[in-house]
C-alpha cells in the first residue's frame, strides 16, 4: 500500500520482488510461472516485470480497479478473485512455480488464515515454492511499544494476549482508521489486523503437507516474517 512515502513504497516492492526471485531459484524452474496475490496497484508487480516476462506473471486481487490497472500498466495476466474469496477457485491448482502472497494473512482471522493458506498452496506446481508473509514477533514487539496498527487500546491488548497464548490473534481496525480504509470498505469486517507466531504458522504448513524451505523473522520491511514453503 502507498502511504505517501514513494521511496518506502519502491523499497518494499523491490524487496518483495527479490523474494520472488529467490523462490523461483529454489523451484529450479527456468522460466517460472508466477502467481502474485494480492497484487494491489502493482507495488511488487512493477518490479517483477523487470525480472520476468509479463507473460509469466498472473496478478490477482479482489478489487477490480487494481486488476484493470496492473493489466493495462504492466501487461501481466490479471485475475479478479471471485466468491468465495478465500478459496481462489478461479485460479488453476498446481500451475505455479512461484506463488507469492505479501501481506494478506496479516489482515485475517485464524479460520480465514487457515482457509487462505490451504487454498493458496494448492496453486503450486510439484516443485513449486510459495512466499507468504505474516505479522510475527517483530510486529508484536512494535505493537507492544506503540499502537501503530490503528486499533483500539482494548483490541491492542486482546491481540497481544491472543498471540502470547494461542499463537494467533485477530482484531478489526478501529472505526476511525485510515491505513486500509479502501480495502475494508471492499472486503468488510473480515479484514483487520493479525499476529501470527512462527510455531503456529509452521504447524499449519506441516499440517497441510508442506515443508518450510526458508524463514526470515522480520524480513520484509523490517517487520513482516517471510516464509518460503515447498510442496
Amino acid at each position: 500500500m502507498y502511504t505517501g512515502d514513494l521511496g518506502h513504497y519502491e523499497r518494499c516492492g523491490e524487496q518483495f520482488g527479490s523474494f520472488v526471485k529467490m523462490a523461483a531459484d529454489l523451484s529450479g524452474a527456468g522460466a517460472p510461472r508466477i502467481l502474485e496475490l494480492p497484487c494491489g496497484y502493482g507495488r511488487v508487480t512493477r518490479h517483477l516485470v523487470r525480472q520476468f516476462a509479463p507473460g509469466q506473471i498472473d496478478a490477482a486481487d479482489i478489487m477490480s480497479p487494481c486488476i484493470e490497472f496492473v493489466r493495462a500498466t504492466f501487461g501481466v495476466r490479471a485475475i479478479q478473485i471471485v466468491d468465495p474469496v478465500n478459496e481462489f477457485a478461479n485460479i488453476q491448482d498446481g500451475a505455479y512455480d512461484v506463488a507469492a502472497m505479501g501481506s494478506l494473512i496479516t489482515h485475517l482471522s485464524e479460520p480465514n488464515t487457515r482457509t487462505v493458506v490451504e487454498h493458496f498452496l494448492r496453486k503450486l506446481s510439484p516443485n513449486g515454492v510459495a512466499v507468504i508473509t505474516t505479522h510475527g514477533q517483530r510486529s508484536r514487539d512494535d505493537l507492544h511499544a506503540r499502537n501503530w496498527f490503528e486499533v483500539s487500546d482494548l483490541d491492542r491488548t486482546t491481540l497481544l494476549d491472543a498471540y502470547a497464548h494461542r499463537g494467533h490473534g485477530f482484531v478489526n481496525y478501529s472505526p476511525a482508521h485510515t491505513f486500509e480504509k479502501k480495502t475494508v470498505e471492499e472486503v468488510g469486517d473480515a479484514y483487520g489486523v493479525s499476529l501470527t507466531h512462527k510455531d503456529w504458522m509452521t504447524a499449519l504448513i506441516e499440517e497441510l503437507g508442506y515443508s518450510l524451505a526458508k524463514y526470515t523473522e522480520g524480513g520484509w520491511d523490517n517487520h513482516q516474517d517471510v516464509y518460503f514453503i515447498r510442496k
